[in-house]
Formats: C-alpha cells, sequence, structure tokens
C-alpha cells in the first residue's frame, strides 16, 4: 500500500505493529507499517555492515522492549519496496512557528528552505531549482526533484538531441560500408546472399541518450504525478529510436569528462546521475529499498552558509573557500602534513581578517555547565586556524538557528596570540536579509 510520510531529521520511526493503540504522526515521530518498518531496518543493517556513509542517516534503538530508528543529521527521500515514502526535511527553527511545529504550512515552510539551500550545494545539479519550484512545496519531495529534471530535458530537446556516428556490424543482403572477410567466412558460407559488414550510421543512439531513456524509464515507475507522468510518456516517445542503457556503467564511462560538443548535456545529465546512481553524497547497497536520495545537511549548510557570505559580503572584502594553503605541520621527512581547511577565509587584500567554520549542530545557549553542546575538538580546531594565519585574525563558529539558540554566545578568549573565538546563530529562514544582518554583524 502506498503511504507517504514526512519527518524531519533527529525524528524516530516506529514500527506501527508495536502499538495496538492508534498515535498521531508527528513532524518528530511516525508509524509505519511493518513490511516497511522491516525493509528500512535490513536496509540500515546491510549498509551498516560497509564502510559507506550512508549508515550515518539511521541509527537503531530499542526501548521497553521495542525497535525503532533514530533518523540523523541527513535530508531527502526514501522509498521502501511496498511503496512507503518518507520524506526527510532540515530541523529548522522558526518563530513564527514555534508552538505549531506540526502544521502543514511549516513543514512546507522547511521544505522550501532545504530547496533553496540545496541550490548552492557544490557539484550537484540543484541550481536549477527555480522560484517556480520553491512555490511548489505541496508536492512530495521526489516529484518536485522530477519536475526539475523534466525541465532540464525539455531544454535540451529545444536546443536538440545530439546525432552521432555509430559503428555497426551486421550480417545484411545488401553490401555496404566494409566487407569483414573473416565474420563473412564464418557466417556466410552456405549464404552467399549475405555479406558481414561494418558500416557508420548517423544515429541518436549513443551513450547520452541511452542513460537519459533509461532515467525516464525509471522515473515512469516511482513518480505518483498524473502531470509527470503524461510528459515522461511524450518525452519516451521522442527516444523512440534509442535504446536502454544495458550497461550503465560502461555508458557512464562514455561520457564522463567534459566535452563541449555536450556542454548542454551536463545539467540534465547531473540529475541522470542523481535517478539512477543515486549520487546524491550518500551512496547504499542493497535491494530492501527502491530509492534513497540522501543529503547530509552538514555539507548543505557548510555550502549554503559560503555561498550567502560571497554574494552579500561587504565590498572589498573576498571569501576563499575551504582554504588549503596551511599545515598544521611543517616539516617531517622534509614534507607538511595534516592539511588544514577552513570553510572559509575573509580577506581584504592579503590580510586575513576572519576565519569562519559552519557546524550543523544543535547548541543551547542556556546549557553553561555542558559547554553550551560546543564539542571541544572544534574549539581545538579554530585554536590551530588562528595560530597558523597571520595577521590575528577573528574566529568564528557559525551553528543554526534554535529555539534554544538566538542570540550570539559570550566571547571565547585563548589568551595566547591574543585569539578570540565568536560563536553565532545562523538564522535559516529563507530570508536573504536575515543573512545580510548576520554578515554586517561579524564585519561591522
Amino acid at each position: 500500500m502506498k503511504a507517504n510520510y514526512i519527518i524531519r531529521e533527529f525524528g524516530t520511526i516506529w514500527n506501527k505493529k508495536d502499538f495496538p493503540e492508534s498515535h498521531d504522526n508527528t513532524f518528530d515521530c511516525i508509524y509505519i507499517e511493518e513490511k516497511s518498518f522491516i525493509s528500512l531496518m535490513n536496509f540500515i543493517a546491510e549498509n551498516n555492515d560497509s564502510a559507506i556513509e550512508v549508515d550515518q542517516a539511521f541509527s537503531v534503538h530499542r526501548k521497553k522492549g521495542n525497535d525503532y530508528i533514530k533518523v540523523k543529521n541527513y535530508v531527502g527521500v526514501v522509498e521502501t519496496k511496498e511503496k512507503t515514502i518518507i520524506e526527510i526535511l532540515p530541523k529548522i527553527y522558526n518563530l513564527k512557528f514555534e508552538n505549531n511545529e506540526d502544521s502543514v504550512d511549516f513543514k512546507r515552510d522547511c521544505k522550501s528552505i532545504l530547496l533553496k539551500m540545496l541550490r548552492y550545494l557544490k557539484d550537484s545539479p540543484f541550481k536549477s531549482i527555480d522560484q517556480a519550484n520553491l512555490q511548489s512545496t505541496k508536492l512530495p519531495l521526489i516529484e518536485i526533484f522530477i519536475t526539475i529534471f523534466l525541465a532540464e530535458f525539455e531544454k535540451l530537446l529545444k536546443r536538440g538531441i545530439k546525432h552521432f556516428y555509430v559503428t555497426k556490424s551486421e550480417n545484411e543482403k545488401v553490401l555496404k560500408g566494409k566487407l569483414k572477410f573473416a565474420e563473412n567466412l564464418r557466417h556466410n558460407l552456405a549464404h552467399k546472399e549475405q555479406f558481414y559488414i561494418e558500416y557508420d550510421e548517423f544515429c541518436a543512439n549513443i551513450p547520452q541518450n541511452r542513460l537519459l531513456k533509461s532515467t525516464l524509464v525509471y522515473l515512469s515507475t516511482i513518480s505518483r504525478s498524473a502531470k509527470n507522468k503524461s510528459q515522461i510518456f511524450n518525452f519516451l516517445a521522442l527516444l523512440d529510436e534509442v535504446e536502454y542503457s544495458t550497461n550503465q556503467e560502461k555508458d557512464w564511462a562514455c561520457v564522463n569528462g567534459r566535452n563541449r560538443l555536450f556542454s548542454h548535456y551536463e545539467q540534465v545529465l547531473q540529475w541522470a546521475k542523481v535517478f539512477l546512481r543515486k549520487e546524491s553524497f550518500a551512496s547504499y547497497k542493497g535491494k530492501h529499498l527502491n530509492m534513497a536520495i540522501l543529503f547530509p545537511m552538514e555539507r548543505i549548510f557548510e555550502d549554503y552558509v559560503a555561498a550567502m557570505f560571497s554574494k552579500l559580503i561587504q565590498p572589498g572584502l573576498s571569501v576563499r573557500k575551504q582554504d588549503r594553503r596551511n599545515h598544521l605541520v611543517e616539516s617531517h621527512k622534509m614534507t607538511k602534513k595534516f592539511r588544514l581547511k577552513p570553510d572559509m577565509v575573509i580577506e581584504e587584500g592579503n590580510k586575513t581578517l576572519a576565519i569562519l567554520d559552519t557546524k550543523w549542530k544543535i547548541l543551547n545557549q542556556n546549557a553553561t555547565k555542558e559547554n553550551y553542546f560546543i564539542k571541544q575538538s572544534d574549539m581545538y580546531q579554530l585554536y590551530a586556524y588562528g595560530t597558523k594565519y597571520k595577521d590575528d585574525p577573528d574566529l568564528y563558529l557559525l551553528y543554526p538557528q534554535n529555539s534554544d539558540f538566538t542570540q550570539e554566545l559570550d566571547p571565547f578568549e585563548y589568551y595566547v596570540d591574543k585569539l578570540k573565538l565568536r560563536v553565532l546563530p545562523v538564522p535559516l529562514t529563507g530570508n536573504i536579509e536575515d543573512m545580510r544582518t548576520l554578515i554586517q554583524t561579524i564585519f561591522n
């Protein structure tokens, strides 16, 4: 039975069978059918045995004799073999919905903010998310992704599907191209009327188009939107001469690398990778899920904040992202070791003004005894940055704003090299003016 659920990161997933009495689903807690719950449990177990990162998306726990699944700091969408779709949205604070976080409007607001942040995710196709997509939050997340892919595919069609000469070897009754003597003797010794030939045919059946057709076929099986399905079948009809990709790895190998002749294919092929290869920064294996498109919020948050700083910072200042110029150890066997890589370095000409790192973690400005839940390793990390960069730069740790972290903490002073660390909340309201205010707070 098809079912849709929405939950946010750090929420809990229960097996509905373990609760005879009816329980309402909330933004932080959902109850799914037993078969879907088992499928998700098997998926987690299989991937926990590997070295890939998908095990970070979920964890399994036990309470009062019942297993439950905890969503971690990943967002996106998964679909079980039983057609149960679970959308995972970010845990975002909005004062307007503080007492009504289970409302439909708040969930749509979280989805809209996630889409805005995804637009700035590096090495991803999400930059094509437009204003119409941001306003279509009534749709499930997967349908929004499919809609964007179809829009990109339509742009490709308007520019024209590429055709190339493809070498074919066939046994024909007409001699054309080049006769393959050895094959002709082997196949046609008793059939003098046939010729085993090799020739070039100008056609659209090339790796790029085969992968796109395979993507459309796959999406036709998972989309539940009548509008999307209709558009998919219309596009498939236009690719009638193109075959499905029977060897996707081989076709991907053929299209990897930049080719200016196929530059207008780049965006739509990036989307194809998301759907066909599940390239969403969280690989997975196994057959327990139909789909798992998952993204680490740490990475989304980091890229979004860096993009906002680059876009809104005052004239005369520059943002260097993921700066790799310095090492913690200057010499070991004549080689520098342990490269430092702060998220952002703010410079004015050749002078380093500030070093900033973003952390997707929940702080509490009232938890003084627990150090506000700041990890000690983060403090060491910023100290290392401060000692390795000249000009005594200001140091900043940026965390997402939440109901328990709404204002800047008192400064942390290292008392070494005049280093001072400031810890600030980043408002994730989708309002660009809120980000501008944060940046002005730092540099005014």
